[in-house]
């Protein structure tokens, strides 16, 4: 029953997976939209959300790949609990200075770094768990649900975010995802599952494991043109959001309300992308999704720019989520179908340094040029020239789809 959302779910190790993941993701938004909304009333600067975003992102880019060396090593479960709990602390530490009236901005941006690095040790070895809880050709179904789960936490984690940030401060928002971070951890503490079977090979050093992953990566032509796309997502698409306060303040002239209903209706439009995607739950016909999510999700964004009713912009923010997340899962499931499950913790650390370093650096060079030519005209000077990249990348894709989706079966 359910397609693809019923065989991830048969899987009772999943399962449980599934019932710290739920709630980390309504944390995980409560945090953003936090910390975001305490930039602004701090500094009333798109230049400072931008600066914010890098501290808090950016050490994900640096330390994931180590992460992943360190998980394939160590184990995936021990490394995810461990950061887990330490992320959490660190989380805590800012709602209460923040709830206490203490924040500054130098604060922020340091224990944004710290949250950042113990985030880049755990979501690569959390991710990495996956495929060891569930039949290889479900993964996908697995992969799907878990951005479902996320989008639903993308439309309705705003509005509790909103309500708390009204009601409480930001820090109310904030710490919610320390809570949630030590319900993760205490959810894979209680898995209990068989490991997959390491091979013997000889011992090597981190560094040289990270080379080993970064060469397996560019020497496969179908991984390097997946890493291409999600680069392109990652830098000059996905930070739009990170300007969701910039633009609910200075363009529809509004406050936290404003801002939850902008992420809320991104998160209803990739809502509905994601729940088809995990009903649909295969491979096949993937790489055509990802590729017209992405050149989709770029016009949109562009577009969004242009509109001043913040209704109208909310129709076309839901239609923008919906393709941007077609691109995003789709070209993160594809990369777990074609790794080597030796190499998938480097690979997917990688992916996840990517994913959430990507828009670090985005944010940072969008604030930056916003503070130049103003926030619309950035944002829509990276969307186009993400979809220059799109487009010229569609028929080296288009070549690489039967490598890219594996061949036989209805996978």
């Amino acid at each position: 029953m359910f397609g693809g959302v019923g065989r991830a779910l048969s899987s009772p190790y999943y399962r449980k997976y599934a019932c710290g993941h739920v709630p980390n993701v309504f944390g995980w938004w409560a945090n953003r939209l936090g910390v975001g909304w305490l930039t602004w009333e701090l500094t009333g600067s798109a230049g400072w959300l931008g600066i914010v975003t890098f501290a808090g992102m950016i050490p994900v880019a640096l330390v994931a790949p180590v992460s992943g060396v360190l998980a394939d090593r160590y184990g995936h479960r021990e490394v995810a609990i461990t950061a887990g709990v330490l992320g959490g602390l660190v989380t805590a530490t800012i709602a209460l200075l923040a709830l206490g009236g203490l924040m500054t901005v130098p604060l922020l941006i340091g224990l944004s770094a710290a949250q950042g690095f113990f985030f880049g040790m755990e979501f690569p070895a959390r991710q990495a768990l996956i495929p060891q809880l569930c039949k290889r050709e479900n993964v996908p179904a697995a992969l799907a649900f878990n951005a479902t789960t996320f989008q639903v936490g993308t439309f309705l984690g705003p509005v509790i975010a909103g309500w708390l940030i009204a009601r409480w401060g930001s820090g109310a928002s904030i710490i919610a995802f320390a809570f949630t971070n030590f319900w993760m951890a205490l959810m894979i503490l209680t898995l209990r599952f068989r490991p997959e079977p390491k091979e013997p090979s000889e011992p090597t050093g981190i560094l040289a494991d990270i080379r080993a992953g970064f060469a397996y990566l560019l020497g496969l032509p179908p991984l390097r043109l997946l890493f291409v796309m999600s680069l392109t997502s990652g830098i000059l698409l996905r930070p739009y959001t990170e300007m969701m306060p910039a633009f609910a303040a200075d363009v529809f002239g509004g406050g936290p309300g404003t801002l939850g209903t902008l992420n809320a209706s991104a998160g209803f439009g990739a809502l509905c992308c994601a729940v088809f995607l995990a009903f649909r739950g295969r491979t096949r016909g993937l790489a055509a999704i990802m590729m017209t999510g992405a050149a989709g999700g770029a016009a949109g964004i562009a577009i969004f720019t242009r509109i001043g009713d913040l209704h109208l912009a909310m129709v076309v923010l839901g239609f923008t989520a919906m393709l941007l997340l077609a691109a995003h899962v789709g070209a993160y499931s594809l990369v777990q179908n074609v790794t080597d499950p030796r190499m998938r913790g480097r690979v997917i650390s990688i992916a996840v340094s990517i994913s959430v370093g990507g828009p670090a650096l985005g944010a940072l060079m969008i604030g930056w040029l916003a503070e130049l030519i103003g926030l619309q005209d950035a944002v829509a000077v990276s969307s186009l020239l993400a979809l220059c990249i799109v487009l010229t990348a569609l028929p080296f894709i288009r070549r690489r789809t039967a490598e890219i989706e594996g061949t036989g079966g209805d996978r």
